[in-house]
């Protein structure tokens, strides 16, 4: 009967071991630490200041941005626009690891701005509408969304074009006098 128990712990211990093993594998294989995961998701901007013209982000009308650094330096922009000129430049941080949006809310009217915060989502995973007027917007106002169809009606709705991430930099910096503040 004892054999038996020590043949099931050993046999138990094996399992575990091999669990570790892989699960470890895992882990290194993706290269991140859990303090790299942490640093590639978004947090609120606090008293950040614009990595493009100084002014203080949450003051700011959203949509706003931000980014993260291979470096961990994370940047905070008051508008998609200054986003769209940061990223022309090289930065001292290195490459950029992580892109972060706000998007507005899908019922709410596209031509009045808020300061409140609003989720914070993937620039690649969003949907912009560029072209609606909106007062208090300081260079061409870039309006976000979560959902492809929410923002096709606002662009539908208003005149205005629908773009995908891609595409953004190239519309908002086609002249790149007069976008940035």
């Amino acid at each position: 009967m004892k054999l038996q128990t020590a043949y099931r712990l050993l046999r138990l211990a094996r399992l575990t071991l091999l669990v570790f093993v892989v699960v470890g594998a895992g882990c290194r294989k993706s290269g991140q630490s859990k303090a790299q995961v942490k640093a590639l998701t978004a947090v609120a901007p606090g008293t950040a200041e614009c990595a493009a013209c100084s002014m203080v982000v949450r003051e700011q009308p959203a949509p706003r941005a931000q980014l993260v650094h291979r470096d961990g330096t994370r940047q905070f922009f008051c508008s998609i626009g200054d986003l769209a000129q940061y990223l022309r430049a090289p930065s001292k941080h290195g490459p950029v690891e992580a892109v972060f949006v706000e998007a507005l809310d899908s019922a709410a009217d596209p031509k009045k701005t808020t300061r409140t915060l609003h989720p914070w989502i993937a620039a690649k995973d969003a949907s912009y509408v560029v072209g609606v007027d909106r007062p208090g917007i300081m260079g061409k106002p870039v309006l976000v969304y979560r959902r492809e169809a929410d923002a096709k009606r606002v662009a539908d709705a208003h005149g205005a074009k629908l773009l995908v991430y891609d595409k953004l930099s190239r519309a908002l910096l086609g002249d790149a006098a007069g976008h940035h503040h």
